[in-house]
């Protein structure tokens, strides 16, 4: 929106988390995209992961 301050929190799962090092890596998302984001979902990369869900005995 260009006039205030944005600080996020991601909780890590796999120990890592991808940041953008140079200009032309980071990108500017739509307000669509920032709601997949809020959500824990990464709206620049649609990879689908496998899960293999715990049991629970």
């Amino acid at each position: 929106m260009g006039d205030g301050f944005l600080l996020l929190y991601k909780r890590l799962e796999d120990g890592s988390l991808t940041w953008p090092r140079t200009e032309q890596e980071a990108a500017e998302l739509t307000e669509e995209q920032f709601q997949y984001l809020m959500l824990g979902l990464n709206p620049l990369d649609s990879k689908v992961k496998e899960v293999h869900p715990k049991k629970v005995l």
